[in-house]
């Protein structure tokens, strides 16, 4: 036994892998000799130290697959393990060392300790509590977390965790930054099997401040990712620190640990601040394709987009073509990408860029739907509801096929969907102008009915109501609501909509046009039901004009409005409103030309430009001046 330990230990200190013993070309005989004479060895004729150096070394030699593992050896040595924990000389760095390397073998997934080893374990863990340094402490702990195992005893998680904090308080220079970032690590992957108390939490957000330097950029995503899986707030230097780390350094992240790192911030309830996402957009645009995998991109947009911040236009159509090629290997049968593009990544990635106002090109959307088509059925109800929102908000209609697969997807869906899911799915219908078959109408009726009132938000309600309104005047279904959820709902549109009302200085300024050219108008308009108010509208004609600005219209698109303005002109339109939109930058860009003799002469020409208002007499008007002509890009078609 200690010849062959020796021989093991020696091959993993000179850097060997189990992968080149087992193709040597001179030697492919020495993997299958040293696995022999493992499994030949009883449990009894080992010394604990031979045992734990040999599994130590074929874990430090196991870098690649699983095929090269030596299963047969390991298992008659994990049970000389079991058999020999409780020995007089079976020390604490052995007891760490091969939980470690069983950990470590396990990389894969390929190789688990039974039930009895794990058992054995957690007495010698108890039985050598009192002797392990910070190191092994750490080991035993990711380890844990690796194996995904749960002692039997609470007691075995407890006497490490004290004995974690009396490391920490006793000797604290022995403590490394590595082991801090393994704990926390152990603790975010495997929750049910490494609790860590609160007080071992703060001693190590302590500790991480004053080693805060030691770390390396992969040990400072670990940690931050650590403490928000368990959410447990670091504190404000810890934060800190992170923040000027990585606005110094982010330019050498890899692209999981800004992923990391900026779910970290998200679930800490702490923003970065824009230096930092600056440094994160430019990092994006740099990291090499081969590293940006479709659901890390659609992980970190998902993030970005709950912090509403949006990369500029270089690095989103770069990740917009990464997703696109991506889609498309896919489809085309890479097994590997394909299992990537699961249903969670695909609809957190529309509905980031939903949420961030970016519409995606026609490559995008095309590769993006024929995803949905192929994985409907794998679409969990938030990610039907998510979805579909997003094409809604987008104003993007993905066609027939594609929401033929949805209504098929929002049946399966029904039973599970939140009062969201249902008000967000109903409401997309709806801006999509698509009316699914009579059945689902039926199961969104009733669902709609069964809602508990609770559960149902403000925004919800909204959205219901819209639906219902649009169902109501255009889908041969009918309202989707009636009696005093109707009522309610109702209730609640007017609220918000009397809410929102402002007059803005832009509002004042096309008001100000207005009169000038002696036209009559008022500001911030009441339809007689109530439900619509207009910025503008003309006394005595249904004409009027929305003055919007750039949250209106997707913000790489600027002249592209959102699907919730477009449900809303498809409404006025109903009612009989010839409605003409002024998009607010275009406004403020006209500037006096040489024919103009004043700023306010542009705005005027525009606004008779719009064929809404005629001129100030009410007289026809079929000149075009030259400053009409050289104003035409600034004309926009009203609704009918």
């Amino acid at each position: 036994p200690r010849e062959v330990s020796s021989t093991l230990w020696g091959l993993a200190n000179c850097g060997v892998t189990l992968k080149e013993l087992a193709e040597h070309p001179t030697a492919p005989k020495i993997l299958p000799l040293i696995a022999k004479q493992l499994t030949n060895i009883q449990p009894n004729e080992y010394a604990c130290q031979n045992i734990s150096n040999a599994v130590w070394a074929i874990a430090t030699m196991h870098q690649h697959g699983d095929e090269y593992l030596p299963m047969d050896a390991l298992n008659c040595v994990e049970r000389a393990i079991t058999e020999r924990l409780g020995a007089d000389d079976f020390i604490p760095q052995g007891v760490s060392n091969c939980l470690w390397a069983f950990g470590s073998l396990n990389r894969n997934r390929g190789y688990e300790i039974t039930s009895e080893s794990v058992d054995a374990f957690g007495e010698g863990i108890l039985r050598h509590i009192d002797g392990f340094k910070s190191m092994e402490l750490s080991n035993l702990v990711w380890a844990t977390s690796t194996l995904r195992i749960q002692f039997g005893s609470p007691d075995v998680m407890a006497a490490m965790d004290a004995a974690m904090i009396d490391a920490a308080h006793n000797e604290p220079h022995f403590f490394s930054s590595q082991s801090i970032s393994n704990i926390l690590w152990a603790a975010g992957n495997h929750p049910d099997g490494v609790q860590l108390s609160g007080e071992l939490l703060g001693v190590l957000a302590d500790l991480s401040v004053r080693k805060f330097e030691t770390f390396t950029p992969q040990g400072l995503s670990n940690s931050a990712w650590g403490f928000a899986s368990v959410g447990f707030n670091p504190g404000g230097d810890f934060i800190d620190l992170l923040k000027r780390a990585w606005c110094r350094e982010g330019q050498t992240y890899i692209v999981t640990e800004v992923a990391n790192l900026l779910w970290s911030f998200y679930i800490l309830k702490e923003h970065p601040g824009d230096q930092t996402l600056e440094s994160v957009s430019r990092r994006l645009a740099d990291i090499p394709e081969e590293d940006m995998h479709l659901q890390t991109i659609a992980n970190i947009l998902y993030t970005l987009a709950q912090m509403e911040y949006l990369p500029p236009r270089r690095t989103m159509e770069r990740l917009e073509d990464i997703c696109t090629g991506a889609m498309r290997r896919g489809a085309e049968g890479d097994e590997d990408v394909r299992m990537a593009q699961g249903g969670a990544t695909l609809s957190n990635l529309l509905w980031a860029m939903s949420s961030l106002r970016y519409r995606p090109g026609e490559e995008f959307l095309a590769a993006f739907n024929e995803q949905c088509v192929r994985r409907c059925d794998e679409f969990t109800d938030q990610g039907v509801s998510n979805i579909m929102f997003a094409y809604a908000n987008l104003d993007s209609n993905p066609g027939p096929a594609v929401l033929n697969a949805f209504v098929d997807a929002a049946k399966r869906a029904m039973p599970d969907f939140t009062a969201q899911g249902v008000a967000n799915s109903a409401w997309a219908w709806a801006v999509l102008d698509y009316w699914p078959d009579s059945d689902l109408i039926d199961m969104y009726k009733a669902k709609i009915a069964s809602l508990d009132e609770k559960q149902i938000s403000k925004l919800d309600y909204v959205q219901l109501f819209q639906a219902s309104y649009a169902f109501e005047q255009f889908s041969p279904h009918g309202a989707l609501m009636s009696g005093e959820l109707l009522a309610h709902s109702r209730e609640v549109w007017e609220q918000i909509s009397s809410a929102r009302v402002t007059i803005s200085a832009l509002h004042q300024d096309v008001s100000g046009a207005l009169t000038r050219m002696g036209i009559p108008h008022e500001i911030e308009y009441l339809t007689q039901d109530n439900l619509f108010s207009m910025d503008i509208a003309l006394r005595g004609r249904k004409v009027a004009i929305e003055v919007d600005g750039p949250s209106h219209f997707c913000a790489n698109m600027r002249s592209e409005r959102l699907g919730s303005d477009r449900l809303r002109e498809r409404f006025l339109a109903h009612k009989g409103w010839n409605v003409s939109v002024l998009i607010s930058l275009l406004w403020i860009r006209i500037r006096p030309g040489f024919f103009f003799r004043r700023r306010g002469d542009a705005k005027n020409i525009w606004l008779t430009s719009t064929s809404l208002t005629g001129n100030a007499s009410g007289a026809p008007n079929n000149r075009t001046s030259k400053a009409e002509r050289c104003t035409s890009r600034f004309r926009f078609s009203p609704t009918s």
